[in-house]
């Protein structure tokens, strides 16, 4: 059974990229958008479909047309919250990153990226899709057992030496 994961972006060079690592994947099933509209369509269509499954990580990139990046994670984090997604970004700024991991992104990797980086990325996704965190509770923090919870994730503190 193969893994099924939407990438998103405009750049027919990053999609034909995408495609050869995937090939090379076999767990792994890739499916392409060329911006956020269509990718939340996609998401749609598989989340109605009875008998497919849904996908298990989203990858997009930030500049997009019609819905960029950051306005699909906020979509994809309002309609599907247990969804991991990895950002993908040309642009070499410091406020998108921060803006991404702020909306909930899971990982951001600077185009151009190598597949071992991507790789290990969505490895890591997915690591953390298993986890299956509860968000039914997620605006209430709360202790249990002496650990501290908030959106359904344990947090822990730093140590300060």
């Amino acid at each position: 059974m193969t893994i099924p994961i939407l990438a998103v972006d405009d750049e027919q060079a990053v999609q034909t990229s995408l495609s050869v690592m995937f090939r090379k994947w076999k767990d792994l099933e890739l499916d392409l958008a060329e911006d956020g509209q269509e990718a939340l369509e996609k998401l749609a269509q598989r989340d109605s479909d009875l008998e497919g499954t849904s996908y298990e990580v989203l990858i997009s990139d930030v500049l997009m047309p019609r819905l960029d990046g950051l306005g699909l994670l906020e979509a994809v984090r309002e309609r599907y919250p247990a969804l991991p997604v990895i950002m993908l970004t040309g642009v070499q700024d410091v406020t998108t990153p921060v803006q991404a991991f702020r909306l909930g992104a899971i990982d951001y990797l600077q185009k151009p990226f190598q597949a071992e980086e991507l790789r290990a990325a969505i490895d890591n996704a997915l690591a953390s899709r298993e986890a299956e965190p509860d968000f039914s509770d997620s605006g209430n923090p709360h202790f249990d057992r002496g650990k501290f919870y908030w959106a359904g994730w344990r947090l822990t503190a730093a140590r300060h030496r």
